[in-house]
Formats: structure tokens, C-alpha cells, sequence
């Protein structure tokens, strides 16, 4: 159904997009097995104002029901749990020209799993986020399905990935942007990984409909040592 949305909103579109680069550095905090601290910094494309926004965020996650014994050895420990449960505060800021929009908004996930045939892994997440946009608040909703397999190369395990996510905003009532994304994680050393993404984003009820985005983030792990 969520493909078959997209497909509609996009066709008859115009194809012309502008291109961008979104870098983001996140570390995570292993305070448990089932609770997890996460900070992040980056950029991205901001829907308010026609330019990419800085932000930074912190949340915590909480893992229920481990299941999926083929990911035990996964950079990411949710992947091995059927629903992961989390909070999380971003703040932002854009600016072009004269124009500044800032931003704080609570993000609420929860994020489903399972495992298929030949190691494939399906998660749905779905996110509610409470926005606070130069002081106006509004809600929005974010639903995201993603499919990923994990191939070993010599001593690497890679894992490859294709989504898509529609999102349903309060101020407009209806589906106002559709984002098709695909990527690779790539471990380089203990605990760290480089994810490499490129994102179709669409949105109908921005200036500019069309976006290509070339992300790349950093991500590290820390595991809390036990007294």
C-alpha cells in the first residue's frame, strides 16, 4: 500500500531535483542488553526552508523479545529483536538567505521485525514525532519499511538495504513526503561501521519537489563495562 501511495503522488511529477551531501556521526551507548544510549550529529534536508538543516539529538532504546539468532553476530544489536521501543529529542537549525527556521521535536519509534527465508531481515518502523517548528507545533507521522540481507566478504560482513517511508503531516492532513532510499554498512574496524546511502525524497508541498541525497554517517559503539 505504501508503494502504491508513492507511485501516485509521484507520477506526473516533474523530474528536475536538486542533489545534495548529508553527513552524520552517531555513537551508541551499550548500557544493557535490552537498553541502548544514542547521540548523533549530522545534516539533512530540511522541509521548511529550501536548504539542508544541522541538527543533533540524543535518545534511548529499549529492546524486547530477542528471537533472530542469524544477526547475533550483527553491528546492530536491535536486528536481533522482534520490537525495539524509542525516545528520542533532536534539535536543528537551517538558514538561507535572510530565512531561519529552528526546530525541536520528540521522536517516539517502534520498530518491528522479522526475519525471512535466505537471511533476509524486514523491519517496520513507525514514528511519531512531536514538533515544535519556530515555535509553532504541529504533529507528524512516519511509517518505514526496509528490507536487508547480510553478505560476508572474507572476514566483513556487509548488508546492503532498501526502503521506502511516506510521512503524514498535521499542518497539510494528508501524505506530503515519499523518500526512496538504499545503502550499504560496511564494518571497518571493532565496532565501528561507514554506511553509505542515496535517498529519492518527493514532497508535494514543498517549493522544490524533488531531492537526490548522498548520505554517509559514521557510527560507533561502546559497550558499558560491568563492575
Amino acid at each position: 500500500m505504501l508503494l502504491l501511495i508513492v507511485a501516485v503522488k509521484v507520477h506526473g511529477q516533474s523530474s528536475s531535483a536538486i542533489t545534495e551531501l548529508d553527513p552524520t556521526v552517531a555513537i551508541a551507548l551499550e548500557l544493557s542488553e535490552k537498553v541502548r544510549l544514542d547521540l548523533y550529529a549530522g545534516r539533512e534536508k530540511s522541509e521548511e526552508i529550501d536548504s539542508a538543516k544541522g541538527k543533533v539529538g540524543a535518545g534511548i532504546s529499549f529492546r524486547m523479545k530477542p528471537v533472530f539468532r542469524r544477526f547475533l553476530d550483527s553491528f546492530d544489536k536491535d536486528k536481533q529483536h522482534l520490537l525495539v521501543l524509542a525516545a528520542t529529542y533532536e534539535y536543528s537549525i537551517a538558514n538561507e538567505a535572510e530565512v531561519r527556521s529552528v526546530e525541536k521535536k520528540l521522536m517516539l519509534d517502534a520498530t518491528l521485525r522479522y526475519a525471512l527465508p535466505r537471511d533476509l531481515l524486514l523491519s517496520n518502523r513507525n514514528r511519531s514525532e512531536f514538533r515544535w517548528v519556530n515555535g509553532d507545533y504541529h504533529f507528524r507521522y512516519r511509517n518505514r519499511p526496509m528490507l536487508e540481507r547480510p553478505f560476508r566478504i572474507r572476514t566483513r560482513e556487509i548488508t546492503p538495504y532498501i526502503a521506502a517511508e511516506a510521512e503524514w503531516d498535521q499542518r497539510y492532513r494528508k501524505w506530503n513526503v515519499f523518500k526512496f532510499s538504499t545503502g550499504l554498512v560496511v564494518p571497518l574496524v571493532r565496532r565501528v561501521s561507514l554506511e553509505f546511502l542515496y535517498e529519492r525524497q518527493h514532497c508535494v508541498t514543498c517549493s522544490v519537489a524533488n531531492t537526490n541525497i548522498f548520505g554517509l554517517a559514521l557510527n560507533t559503539s561502546f559497550k558499558l563495562k560491568k563492575r
